[in-house]
């Protein structure tokens, strides 16, 4: 048989190919789907609260008579981490659909990265409420009342699942946590110039009543990093957990066990091929290949070749199931 061996063939062998029984390995595709269906039902979730929230603090359903409330919530950095949190929640939702579409689901690295500054935000409110305006203001009505059930309670825990559990996508570096105190460090800077220098808002965090306003800067800027810090650690926790259920499944799961490389790709290229819709961009899954590559021990056959095997083999499958779909329709 040559290098590029016949995909027809190579698929016609797929399901004959003898196999020993072994441990069960979870399918890939099913610890991805599960974690896109977790995530598109978080970012949901979230947006449906940012919103309601919003919309009651804005016609000031609450009759609550401060600057704060109606258009003044935003002045509030809890409505600013929220907001924040539900637009990273949103740029996840079309990858998501994309996902289920294709059963494959992959976020891009600038998305985890934008849902990794989302999610240092609330927790932020989250930890501040818990720990400051609590004692002050009283536990129930910090964490459940009005739109701070919402905000301060629903949201960060929900944002705090998805991107420790669900957003698993990437790994993220130690120099992104910087970017997280950003949002942070702009808010507090204006909050301090209207609160203290300016005087055109009032201290409504009352920060002035318990620490000189330098100090709870700086205490701001360090509890942020912090957060970023332990956030980071346990997303890239289950990143490896993942990436190595994945691995696992395409180095020794049976679905993949043939006599040579050739029907592995084969039948990778006719799984995908599945999924296939007119019009969707064709690519090649570098990574998965590259784990049968490792799997195989292919040193004699070159990346590039076992491409161009999956390539030819998932084309053949595309035009089988468009000449299926064609007589389906001659029937009717």
């Amino acid at each position: 048989m040559s290098q590029k061996c016949n995909t027809i063939n190579c698929c016609d062998k797929i399901n004959k190919m003898p196999r020993e029984k072994t441990k069960k390995i979870t399918n890939a595709r099913a610890i991805n789907k599960m974690r896109c269906i977790v995530g598109l039902v978080i970012c949901s979730i979230v947006i449906i609260l940012t919103v309601v929230s919003l919309t009651l603090n804005f016609i000031n359903f609450y009759n609550e008579e401060s600057p704060e409330a109606g258009i003044g919530t935003l002045r509030m950095y809890t409505t600013l981490s929220n907001i924040l949190a539900a637009l990273a929640a949103s740029i996840c939702i079309p990858f998501q659909i994309e996902g289920l579409r294709k059963n494959r689901f992959k976020l891009p690295v600038w998305v985890v990265e934008v849902m990794f500054v989302g999610t240092c935000g609330v927790f932020l409110t989250f930890l501040i409420a818990l720990t400051t305006i609590s004692p002050a203001a009283g536990f129930v009505y910090t964490m459940f009342e009005k739109s701070n059930l919402f905000m301060h309670t629903l949201n960060p825990i929900f944002i705090t699942l998805l991107f420790t559990v669900a957003i698993s996508d990437a790994k993220i570096k130690f120099n992104r946590t910087f970017y997280t105190i950003i949002p942070t460090f702009i808010y507090s800077l204006i909050y301090f110039i209207c609160a203290f220098v300016a005087n055109v808002w009032r201290d409504h965090y009352h920060i002035q009543d318990f620490i000189p306003w330098p100090v709870a800067f700086i205490a701001i800027m360090a509890v942020s990093f912090g957060i970023a810090v332990l956030l980071r650690f346990l997303h890239n926790l289950t990143n490896g957990c993942v990436q190595k259920g994945i691995e696992k499944y395409y180095i020794e799961s049976p679905d993949y066990e043939f006599e040579k490389i050739t029907f592995a790709i084969a039948k990778l290229a006719k799984e995908e091929s599945k999924y296939y819709s007119e019009g969707d961009e064709i690519y090649i899954p570098v990574d998965i290949i590259e784990l049968l590559s490792k799997r195989y021990k292919t040193a004699t056959l070159p990346l590039d070749i076992q491409y161009d095997i999956y390539l030819e083999s998932y084309l053949s499958n595309i035009h089988i199931k468009e000449s299926e779909t064609d007589s389906k329709k001659v029937k009717e």
